[in-house]
């Protein structure tokens, strides 16, 4: 027995056998360095497209701090490490005179104005790859003139339009706000900040949201900016008992300046909870999990809810969902409740903050804020608010000069909310003592930020016989049977007949007003705010010595649909920025408005004189096919509205 062992223990290999396993393991050779080249050739071709955006971002930055009079057209080189980039950019003029035009438009202000009211930033860079192949990055932006060096980027807008009937308002220059970090109105070295996405980036997953944009902090003095990537959930839980949990990053005051509290994103033993279902945002089971406090926080003043009425072990209260609206059932170990979080990313991940405290609330017209005593009026206003805020005095009057009078037609409100975090006593003493120091830059200390609501608060008019506002349901699926094309429309008055129409948007506290969303706690209620302009409807124009003439408006929503993977989604703003609206009479003023990536499409043609005769054509550069591509208009008798489609193959 032991010798038969032995003998098939020394038997070996057999040359078939040894030939076999060098071609298995030649062909898996082959195929490893067939795959390691083609990693290679994608990781250079990736880190040459982000040197390239990194550079169009470096040139918009130093267009963006450049005196606006000297904004132009040039072209330069950049290198990085042995690649060269070739940089252009090319500006044009842009003046605002009830519509966006440009050079050779018709309906230009006269006289000129010295200086446009903005200018339009073509940018590309060009690259040859190592393969030889021609590359290119392009990037467009608007530069607006607010107040010295106030605009920074402010819109992506499409190429000019040549055709001189074209009129074109692309409604997101009132939607980024750039606040002056300073009180000196003669300052050449200074911060802005702003929220640089047109508006929040609304996303529905089943009955949940999420909401995100980002704020920026440029400074001029030291060319560098700090980026703030909020992202706002709503969730459903399940509460377990106590267990390990975050607490809130934070921004205090270090060395005079804004940093991140070193102290903050702990772990500690507290109250946790568990996300109910998987067919939620993946961030709840950080929100679920984290959004909870303990005695220590509530002692030290470091809470994720500000909350009066707390549970025996210091977390703020938290309800079972068929009690949210009453408020009348705590949710307790074991029971489900509804909870929202707001987060920023945080060396590439998401950390948990204290909830959204929302101040103060306004609504305007877009044309409001696209006129530049209007948005310098609000800026300074912002300061106001945040003045008023950290000396705890009362808050400014409301804006004057809001209320508007329009003809019959379609015009775009905005809601701007101002919201401020909870500093410490330290960090609050510091501020004061600087505003009390006359130091102009006192702001910049203070965490506050300018949010537009325009999309996420609930819309009303007093009197919708003669201007209605659009408050849709909060819907970005995409489901054409049901005239769903992942946009939807507030804030959007409708100008009817002659009368005054009070329209109010309202916004709920904390985290709920940024998400649109029910309140969830008491304080989400009690801390709403409101805000309300007058809206004077005048449907008749006196044309030379006779009677008053009736005035109507053609108007309607601009859908658009992409087909991608045999399949619509919703259309990229892209898409949208190249619908283009001809007339067949240059008497009639039609304007074309898109505001963010969840708004609506919507065009307008306003004032236009009873028994009047006309076409309106839609078209797109993007290759966009319109359903229908023309209205005909015969002897207008009444206010009229027309949707179109456009589909993208």
């Amino acid at each position: 027995m032991t010798s038969k062992i032995t003998k098939m223990h020394g038997r070996g290999f057999t040359f078939v056998e040894l030939l076999v396993a060098l071609v298995i393991i030649a062909v898996g050779v082959a195929g490893l360095v067939s795959l390691q080249r083609t990693y290679l050739q994608s990781s250079v071709r990736a880190a040459e497209r982000t040197e390239a955006l990194e550079i169009a971002q470096e040139r918009l930055e130093l267009l963006r701090f450049t005196e606006f009079e000297d904004i132009d057209s040039g072209t330069d080189t950049a290198l990085r490490g042995d690649k060269s980039y070739a940089v252009t950019w090319t500006v044009a003029p842009q003046y605002f005179n009830g519509t966006w035009l440009t050079t050779g438009d018709v309906g230009l202000p006269n006289p000129l104005p010295a200086q446009p009211d903005a200018k339009s930033v073509a940018l590309n860079i060009s690259w040859t790859t190592r393969g030889g192949a021609a590359e290119t990055v392009a990037m467009e932006a608007w530069l607006g003139s607010i107040t010295g060096r106030d605009g920074g980027l402010v819109i992506t807008e499409p190429e000019p339009r040549s055709e001189p009937q074209v009129t074109y308002n692309p409604g997101a220059a009132p939607e980024v706000i750039a606040v002056r970090l300073t009180d000196d109105d003669n300052a050449n070295v200074f911060q802005v900040k702003e929220t640089t996405r047109p508006t929040p980036q609304v996303e529905r997953s089943g009955d949940k949201l999420s909401v995100r944009f980002d704020t920026v902090t440029y400074d001029e003095a030291t060319q560098t900016q700090r980026v703030e990537d909020f992202v706002t959930v709503n969730c459903s839980c399940t509460m377990r008992g106590f267990g390990e949990g975050a607490t809130p990053s934070r921004l205090i005051l270090e060395d005079g300046r804004l940093a991140l509290d070193p102290d903050g994103n702990q772990q500690v033993t507290k109250i946790y909870g568990e996300p109910l279902n998987v067919d939620q945002s993946e961030l709840c089971t950080q929100c679920c999990r984290d959004h909870h406090d303990n005695s220590d926080m509530a002692n030290a003043g470091v809470v994720y809810k500000q909350d009066d009425n707390r549970t025996p072990s210091g977390n703020h209260r938290h309800y079972t969902p068929e009690n949210i609206f009453g408020f009348s059932t705590r949710a307790t170990v074991g029971q489900n409740y509804e909870e929202s979080c707001r987060m920023r990313r945080i060396d590439g991940y998401y950390a948990m903050y204290p909830d959204w405290q929302l101040q103060a609330l306004t609504v305007t017209s877009a044309e409001y804020l696209i006129n530049s005593a209007g948005a310098a009026a609000y800026t300074d206003y912002v300061r106001a608010v945040v003045r008023s805020l950290v000396l705890g005095t009362a808050l400014p009057a409301p804006l004057a000069d809001r209320d508007i009078t329009v003809a019959p037609g379609a015009y775009q409100m905005i809601g701007r909310g101002i919201y401020l975090d909870t500093m410490s006593t330290e960090h609050l003493q510091a501020v004061r003592s600087a505003i009390n120091n006359n130091e102009a830059d006192w702001i910049s200390k203070v965490p506050f930020y300018e949010v537009n609501l325009t999309l996420l608060g609930e819309w009303d008019a007093s009197q919708p016989a003669v201007a209605s506002v659009t408050n849709q349901p909060i819907e970005t699926i995409v489901d054409p049977d049901n005239n769903y094309y992942g946009t939807y429309s507030r804030g959007r008055v409708q100008a009817q007949v002659s009368g005054q129409s009070i329209v109010e948007i309202d916004v709920r506290g904390g985290n709920a007003g940024v998400l649109g969303s029910a309140a969830l706690h008491p304080i989400e209620s009690s801390t709403a705010k409101s805000s309300s302009l007058t809206v004077t409807v005048d449907s008749e124009a006196q044309i030379g010595d006779g009677d008053g003439t009736s005035l109507f408006s053609v108007t309607g929503e601009v859908n658009c649909l992409l087909m991608q993977n045999g399949s619509y989604r919703s259309c990229t703003t892209r898409y949208y920025n190249s619908v283009s609206i001809t007339t067949s009479d240059l008497n009639i003023n039609c304007t074309y408005s898109k505001q963010g990536n969840a708004d609506t499409g919507s065009y307008s043609c306003s004032g236009i004189p009873a028994g009047t005769s006309f076409t309106i054509s839609f078209s797109s550069d993007a290759g966009g096919v319109f359903q229908p591509s023309t209205i005909t208009v015969s002897d207008l008798q009444q206010n009229e509205q027309y949707n179109v489609l456009m589909t993208v193959d």
